[in-house]
């Protein structure tokens, strides 16, 4: 059976225990695919918190923003458990080509002008939203995080 016709263990539900990945599975021509799956699933999950019709709440904005990117962090964190406790010229390889790319998906977020206006509005107004304390630190940690990788330049 080809890698093509071979499901990605990456992108597939892991029935294994404790949800850990199926490294028994998993190799490095898994990657590429799964990381441009990720990333343009990514993609959609802000797009749509960042064009979204209702008004920014928290839930709509900062938690969505909190909670996508998941499939992402997943490769992301199995790539890098692999690539430093069993590195592999194939791996290296990988690591060369998506390093940019993944630098490049993450500063487009930060740029998107739609997502941080929407979060801009939210923290403008973040002592009269009646958050928690932990969503209060978790508003102001992205709109900082937002504000050092740029988004408040030229404005």
């Amino acid at each position: 059976m080809s890698l093509s016709q071979e499901a990605n263990p990456l992108l597939e539900e892991w029935q294994t225990p404790y949800g850990l990945p199926p490294f028994d599975r998993i190799l490095p021509e898994h990657f590429p695919a799964a990381f441009d799956a990720a990333m343009l699933q990514h993609k959609r999950e802000i797009e749509a918190i960042a064009t979204a019709a209702q008004a920014p709440t928290f839930e709509n904005t900062v938690a969505a923003l909190d909670a996508c990117g998941q499939l992402l962090l997943r490769v992301e964190l199995v790539f890098d458990n692999l690539s430093s406790s069993e590195t592999s010229p194939a791996l290296q390889a990988i690591e060369l080509k998506y390093s940019p790319r993944l630098a490049v998906h993450a500063s487009a977020i930060y740029q998107n002008e739609g997502l941080f206006t929407r979060l801009h509005a939210l923290y403008e107004r973040r002592s009269s939203l009646g958050l928690s304390t932990e969503q209060q630190r978790l508003l102001e940690r992205f709109h900082l995080d937002f504000e050092r990788a740029g988004a408040t330049l030229g404005k």
